[in-house]
């Protein structure tokens, strides 16, 4: 059973200070009709997902000239609380990432402390991240797409609690119509909270993507350096599928190159490997080394190369993966819950009624196996 959780946003709104442009549709299509956002200094970027979210990643087919860019997320009851969220695609001059390139911005837990749903253009109960460009926009940037990484993107909240079979335990009862209506979710008032239950999911997406190399959500690296090699690279992280930059030290500093087959590199994502179509004049120290991809001590010379890139792959169409990725989370999930929620003998889960350290236990079994098989075939 394939997670409920998604990588899109769930409406994006492109405010050019008169009125909403819905661009949801194209932000979903990565080969769809490309839009325009921040147009003037008035206009805003909307993000909205009806979870909270900690990444947006930006597929640019026209690269911007903006000015300095104010980050906002909703508080509730239309207030905006401003932010300054982790620059997580800085240029080589380390200014902080304004829509020149392709790239992401990630929004951490601590950063959006009262984060709350808010309604925007009649759009009810999301969770909103908007930016403007208040001081100038010299070129509005174009975008062909525009992914999102939810908090919980293995599975969600819900998925647990159905796993779980508590819609009759913690079911709301109306007492004017004397109806008892079975839950579908954790809420704020439930035990444990929805909150605590995200931080349980996001503690599992941790535990697998370590043990297992692999990360089947949206993940950026950046300044990862590498050996100059005639023949090509590999990317350190699994499931390399979009290289943002790729830039050689020319001596005095790093020179970002050119994509493609008749251009300076190109990018294989079937193998993660990077080749190089073309030959570079490197500097003197590196030259005179018969076998630099063989020696070390050469200080910065060693790695000359660094490269950004996107990796990860997404679980609702990793059809081999992704449904055991999901399943997995939900049991490291559940066996959280009965260790650290007082639950008794209702939340065993199933007819058999198995006792609580009797399903941790076999949960845990079922899981290190599961792991075991998601383990990335590695090579030394």
């Amino acid at each position: 059973m394939a997670t409920t959780a998604s990588q899109s946003f769930s409406t994006v709104f492109d405010y050019d200070g008169s009125s909403y442009n819905d661009r949801t549709k194209e932000a979903r299509t990565r080969a769809g009709t490309s839009f325009t956002v921040l147009g003037t200094t008035s206009s805003y970027l909307y993000l909205g997902y009806t979870e909270k979210f900690d990444m947006a990643l930006f597929d640019l087919d026209g690269l911007g000239s903006l000015g300095d860019l104010t980050w906002e997320y909703s508080a509730g009851s239309s207030s905006w609380t401003e932010f300054s969220p982790t620059y997580d695609r800085i240029d080589p001059d380390g200014n902080p990432y304004k829509f020149t390139k392709d790239g992401a911005e990630i929004f951490p837990d601590n950063l959006l402390a009262s984060w709350a749903t808010d309604t925007v253009n009649s759009v009810t109960s999301t969770y909103w991240v908007r930016v403007s460009s208040a001081s100038s926009v010299t070129t509005a940037p174009t975008v062909k797409s525009i992914e999102m990484r939810p908090r919980a993107a293995y599975c969600t909240t819900a998925d647990v609690f159905d796993f779980m079979q508590l819609g009759n335990v913690l079911s709301t009862y109306n007492a004017s119509t004397g109806v008892t209506t079975a839950g579908t979710d954790f809420t704020a008032s439930t035990v444990p909270s929805k909150n605590t239950v995200e931080k349980y999911i996001q503690a599992a997406q941790a535990e697998i993507d370590y043990r297992t190399r692999k990360s089947w959500r949206p993940n950026i690296v950046l300044n990862e350096e590498h050996n100059f090699n005639l023949f090509g690279f590999k990317t350190d992280r699994f499931g390399a599928r979009k290289i943002l930059s790729l830039s050689v030290w020319d001596g005095e500093s790093y020179e970002e190159k050119n994509q493609g087959r008749n251009q300076d590199y190109f990018f294989v994502p079937d193998t993660g490997m990077l080749h190089f179509s073309r030959f570079f004049y490197l500097p003197a120290r590196f030259a005179s080394l018969n076998s630099p991809t063989a020696r070390f001590g050469g200080g910065e010379f060693i790695t000359p190369v660094r490269i950004d890139y996107i990796y990860g792959f997404d679980v609702n169409r990793d059809f081999r993966e992704g449904a055991l990725v999901t399943e997995l989370t939900k049991k490291l999930v559940t066996s959280e819950i009965l260790r650290n929620s007082d639950f008794g003998e209702v939340a065993v889960g199933g007819a058999d009624r198995v006792a609580v350290a009797q399903k941790i236990d076999q949960y845990r079994r079922e899981i290190d196996d599961g792991l075991e098989m998601l383990r990335a075939f590695e090579t030394f």
